[in-house]
């Protein structure tokens, strides 16, 4: 977790009415497995805390969210604040709308890009005092840990060996997430020099037919292939369709069910993951905003949020928590400070740790 300077309250706030609500802008429509389970959840979320949450769904293409966008705040009886990914030139023009309109704003997912912070700046900034926060995973992290994982298991299946041959697919450069979880890939790779070796690094678009449209040349270029480091569980699922026998460890990021259940059955060494549920905790960070407690005091403006490590010593356990099945039975207003103001500090991110949860990535 991490923190920034921040100013005073730069919007008055004012408690939740019955008519006020919060709109959630989805970059994909609700059947893709990551963008539907975190708009689920904070849905979830919302209901506990007696709020209304409303969900709109994109197509995919980043211009559509800032239409989407653009009409929630030019509504007659636009949301009390709005959440949303970070999209290049899309966020600062939603931002710059939504700050003349009054409108409180949060931001999840992905960091904003250093060549852009000198104009969109950062939350509470004098120039967007309506950006209330910034909460999104650290991806450089994930990627260091993944890597490191695989090298762990390769030296469990294959004791006498070292410098194993590795090939990493990553997602499309034009994201955050891939440029950072490929950052941390190198990172490990320059820290441990002749443990991973690394033959390849493919950049696809995320998809499935991005994978395995070029997996065959992989496989019969670099037959000795050992580990595949992935940045998300699609693409190392796709990967390792084409060869699914052969001797190869996989990992992948994003806990998504497919990926969960392929850790269960031991054809994903691991998953990290956790993240989809910042649009939930956002909406708390919210609720607690306009009723007075601001979380600025306790974490700062800009918000790390934690990954864990699902294993198999451990996965029947992650895939419990994140059935929606599941949500139903918590009640998610034990995690705000105005509903209780005993407590000290925001205990969210321990969520998949309670029971003997997953390990957090640290």
């Amino acid at each position: 977790m991490q923190s920034s300077q921040h100013q005073p309250l730069p919007l008055q706030p004012s408690p939740f009415q019955t008519s006020d609500y919060i709109t959630y802008i989805s970059p994909s429509p609700m059947d893709n497995w990551f963008w539907g389970k975190t708009a689920e959840f904070a849905g979830q979320v919302a209901g506990d805390l007696g709020i209304g949450l409303e969900v709109l769904a994109g197509d995919d293409q980043r211009f559509t969210v800032l239409e989407l966008g653009q009409q929630a705040l030019l509504r007659e009886k636009p949301p009390k604040a709005l959440i949303m990914g970070y999209f290049i030139t899309i966020t600062e023009k939603l931002l710059e709308l939504s700050r003349d309109k009054g409108i409180p704003v949060f931001l999840i997912n992905t960091r904003v890009h250093e060549r852009e912070l000198e104009w969109v700046g950062g939350p509470r900034s004098e120039r967007f005092p309506n950006w209330l926060g910034h909460m999104y995973p650290d991806d450089v992290k994930a990627g260091y840990v993944v890597a490191d994982e695989l090298l762990k298991k390769a030296r469990q299946i294959w004791p006498a060996g070292n410098n194993y041959s590795l090939l990493a697919i990553n997602g499309a450069l034009d994201s955050m997430a891939a440029l950072d979880r490929q950052q941390g890939l190198y990172s490990f790779l320059d820290e441990h020099p002749g443990q991973l070796d690394l033959k390849r690094l493919l950049n696809t678009n995320w998809l499935w037919d991005g994978v395995t449209s070029r997996m065959p040349t992989m496989l019969e270029r670099y037959p000795s292939l050992q580990v595949v480091w992935s940045a998300s569980d699609l693409m190392a699922l796709a990967a390792r369709s084409i060869a699914p026998k052969a001797p190869i460890i996989y990992a992948g990021i994003d806990w998504s069910d497919a990926g969960l259940q392929a850790v269960k059955e031991g054809d994903l060494a691991l998953s990290l993951g956790g993240h989809f549920t910042e649009a939930g905790w956002a909406t708390i960070l919210l609720f607690d905003y306009f009723h007075g407690v601001d979380f600025a005091s306790s974490m700062g403006v800009i918000i790390k949020s934690p990954m864990s490590l699902a294993t198999s010593d451990n996965v029947e356990s992650i895939i419990h928590k994140v059935s929606p099945e599941y949500w139903k039975t918590v009640d998610f207003t034990q995690y705000s400070r105005f509903i209780h103001p005993d407590q000290t500090r925001y205990h969210f991110f321990e969520f998949f740790q309670m029971d003997h949860g997953p390990e957090v990535m640290q």
